[in-house]
């Protein structure tokens, strides 16, 4: 069954070379579609720097179960050092699964307050999403 999912995607990397091999990467799995320009916003949790974010969703026959896993290994894979550096060579999280005709909280993020970064805002706010709680 295919499932889509609303990804956030993210890197304070120089440049945004890191989210293009990760939506080139997330292709390979299934179908996606940029719902946003990359975008640049300051850091939410107020550290220095600045991160590059893009929304995508990824129509695929995967399951909620795994697929965060699935996710990790491929931030491994593109250079993300899970330690208490600063770089952040990428990040991607899933905001949302759709159903019944709109976008649906994931539980985990909700649970990180992904929607109430201004980052996260502006990019829903931008592709014109609304999440249901």
């Amino acid at each position: 069954m295919t499932n889509r999912w609303l990804l956030l995607l993210g890197s304070n990397l120089a440049d945004d070379a890191r989210l293009r091999e990760a939506s080139s990467v997330l292709s390979a799995i299934g179908e996606i579609d940029a719902l946003t320009p990359v975008r640049r916003f300051p850091c939410d949790d107020g550290a220095p720097g600045e991160y590059y974010n893009l929304l995508i969703a990824l129509s695929a026959d995967i399951e909620r179960e795994g697929f965060g896993q699935r996710l990790k290994q491929l931030e491994a894979a593109l250079g993300r050092q899970r330690d208490a550096t600063s770089e952040v060579a990428i990040d991607i999280d899933i905001l949302a699964s759709a159903a019944d005709g709109g976008w649906h909280a994931d539980p985990r993020a909700t649970a990180k307050g992904e929607f109430t970064r201004a980052s996260v805002r502006a990019l829903l706010d931008e592709a014109g999403i609304a999440i249901a709680g």
